[in-house]
């Protein structure tokens, strides 16, 4: 579960980091017409910061 805790927190880093560029705002509804999705970047790296925390509280085994 640790390996999978640090995959999410990376994919939810770059994806929040591409969305703060612009790169990737044909995802989202409003099309790629407006400007950087701020609010999906702060979800995004909140996500990955929360994926660090359970990567951090999955204690070794006993």
């Amino acid at each position: 579960m640790k390996v999978l805790a640090l995959l999410l927190a990376l994919v939810f880093f770059v994806l929040g980091a591409l969305y703060g560029l612009g790169t990737i705002n044909f995802l989202t509804k409003s099309g790629t017409e407006h400007a950087h999705h701020v609010s999906h970047l702060v979800v995004c790296w909140v996500l990955a910061l929360l994926c660090l925390i359970w990567y951090r509280f999955q204690g070794s085994p006993r």
